[in-house]
C-alpha cells in the first residue's frame, strides 16, 4: 500500500495494546515540547466521537464544540491548549492536507494513536507500553489485547514504559523483555497527579476535610493507579467503575447521585469530565460538588527528560533541513 508522506515532520504516538497506556497525556507533553520552538499542529482520530470526517476544533463554534463531536482526548487537548490547531479524521492523509491548508506555517504534527495507520509514514514513531501490563506479559486479539505481535515494535524509533509505580527500574532487563535493539532509545514515565479541582459551583463553594466522603467516578482503561493514589489521602466511600470511553447516560448519574449524603463530594478525570459535559446529563450534574484529578507525565530522571527532548529536537530539525 502506498504511504502519504508529509513534506514536515510527523510524530506518532502510538501502541500496541488496546488503549491505556497513556497515550493522551504523552501527546500533550510531545505537543507542549515542541511548539516551544515549532509551529504544532495535533491531529487525532477522534475516537469515540459520533461525527464522520475532519472537524477542526478551532473553527468549530463553542456551544456546539463537544467531545461526542470530536472525542474525549482530542477534547481534553483542545482544552489544554486551545491555541493550537487540533483536527480529527479517520482519514490522516486527508486530515493533515485539510489542517496545512488552514495553518500553512506548521511545521510539525503530533498524530495521536496511530501506529497502525500505514496510509500515512510519520517521520518518528514511538511505542508507549504500560508498566504493569507490558506487551510482552499479553497477547494479540482475542486472546489478549494486542492489536498486533509484539515483534511490531521494530519499527518503532524509541519506546516508553508508562506508569510506572516503581522509583528504580532494571533497565536492561526490561529492555531485553521488550525486545528493543541498542539503537532503539527506552524510557520510563510515570504519573504526576495534581490537587483536585473544582468544575461546579457546589465544588467552588466548598473545602474537603478528613470527613468528606468521595465517590470517585471513572471510564478509563485502568483506573486502579489513579483509586491507589487517592486513597493515601482520601476517603474512597464508593467507586463507579466504568469501561474506557463510556458514553454516560443520564439514568446512571441519577443513580450515583442516590449515594450522595451531606459531606459527599464527586472525584473524576479530566477525560471523565469531557463526557460528562454532554448536554443530555450536563444539568444534571452542575448541582453537584464535582472535582477533577489533573494528570500530567513526568520522566524517572531529569536526564531521561532531557534525552527525550533533546532527541524530539533534532529530529524534528533534521527533518525540517533536509525538506
Amino acid at each position: 500500500m502506498k504511504s502519504y508522506k508529509p513534506e514536515i515532520p510527523v510524530v506518532c504516538v502510538g501502541n500496541i495494546a488496546i488503549g491505556g497506556t497513556g497515550k493522551t497525556p504523552h501527546a500533550e507533553f510531545i505537543t507542549r515540547t515542541l511548539s516551544k520552538n515549532h509551529q504544532v499542529a495535533m491531529l487525532s482520530r477522534g475516537y469515540g466521537r459520533i461525527s464522520k470526517g475532519y472537524i477542526l476544533a478551532n473553527t468549530t463554534p463553542e456551544e456546539l464544540l463537544t467531545a461526542e463531536l470530536i472525542g474525549d482526548e482530542p477534547m481534553l487537548l483542545h482544552q489544554r491548549l486551545p491555541n493550537l490547531p487540533l483536527a480529527v479524521d479517520e482519514d490522516r492523509k486527508d486530515g493533515i492536507e485539510k489542517m496545512l491548508a488552514y495553518a500553512p506555517e506548521t511545521d510539525v504534527i503530533v498524530m495521536d494513536d496511530a501506529y497502525q495507520h500505514l496510509s500515512v509514514s510519520p517521520t518518528l514513531k514511538m511505542i508507549l507500553t504500560e508498566y504493569e501490563r507490558p506487551y510482552f506479559k499479553d497477547y494479540p486479539l482475542p486472546a489478549g489485547r494486542l492489536r498486533e505481535f509484539p515483534s511490531a515494535v521494530r519499527d518503532a524509533n524509541l519506546v516508553v514504559v508508562t506508569k510506572v509505580t516503581d522509583e528504580h527500574v532494571d533497565r536492561d532487563l526490561w529492555r531485553k523483555r521488550l525486545c528493543i535493539s541498542d539503537n532503539q532509545p527506552l524510557f520510563f514515565t510515570r504519573y504526576q497527579y495534581g490537587e483536585p479541582e473544582p468544575v461546579t459551583q457546589p465544588a467552588k463553594d466548598l473545602t474537603i476535610d478528613v470527613n468528606t466522603e468521595i465517590m470517585l467516578l471513572t471510564g478509563i482503561a485502568r483506573s486502579q493507579p489513579l483509586l491507589d493514589h487517592l486513597q493515601k489521602t482520601y476517603h474512597i466511600e464508593r467507586h463507579f467503575k466504568f469501561q474506557d470511553h463510556h458514553r454516560y447516560t443520564i439514568s446512571e448519574i441519577e443513580s450515583l447521585k442516590k449515594y450522595f449524603k451531606h459531606n459527599s463530594v464527586l472525584f473524576t478525570t479530566e477525560k471523565d469530565w469531557m463526557r460528562l459535559q454532554y448536554s443530555h446529563i450536563k444539568n444534571s450534574l452542575s448541582l453537584l460538588p464535582v472535582f477533577i484529578i489533573p494528570i500530567e507525565v513526568e520522566f524517572l530522571t531529569e536526564e531521561e527528560n532531557t534525552t527525550f527532548i533533546n532527541i524530539l529536537e533534532d529530529h524534528v530539525r533534521r527533518e525540517k533541513k533536509e525538506d
